[in-house]
């Protein structure tokens, strides 16, 4: 008892199967014709991009370090047991003790290590790590652009 040595699959006729492959080609052509007609026509590719409207301002990773707070986990966490008895750090998930230094962000009030929030920052990161919000509220980048 060995395997069969016949074949199971399904041999198609030629014809069916040109014709399978002409609707296809068929298909692709309609949606290529109807992916350019929807295309907005411009001939600036500024216009499509649509990037006059949020322009980047770039801001030094040493300004974004000064502008946050360094306090102690202690002083952030009084008044809530809650937050003392669950806190970590979401960057390198190690728990937040009331002896550590931490930076509350400007936006979310999220707290980090400050060593852990800090290289964060040189990588270019300038969003919290857990909600994706600015790391300083919209007037203080304003500020360190005329800086």
């Amino acid at each position: 008892m060995g395997f069969p040595s016949f074949c199971y699959s399904i041999i198609f006729p030629k014809p069916f199967v040109v014709v399978v492959c002409l609707f296809d080609r068929m298909r692709f052509v309609l949606w290529l014709t109807l992916f350019y007609l929807s295309r907005p026509f411009s001939s600036s590719s500024e216009d499509q991009l649509n990037l006059s409207s949020t322009p980047y301002i770039f801001i030094p990773p040493s300004s974004i370090k000064k502008r946050l707070s360094v306090i102690d986990f202690g002083s952030f966490s009084k008044g809530s047991t809650d937050r003392e008895e669950q806190a970590q750090c979401a960057v390198c998930l190690e728990a937040l003790e009331a002896s550590h230094e931490i930076r509350e962000l400007g936006n979310c009030s999220h707290a980090f290590h400050m060593g852990c929030i800090d290289e964060w920052i040189d990588i270019g990161q300038v969003s919290c790590p857990l909600c994706r919000a600015q790391l300083l509220p919209d007037g203080i980048e304003e500020m360190s652009s005329t800086n």
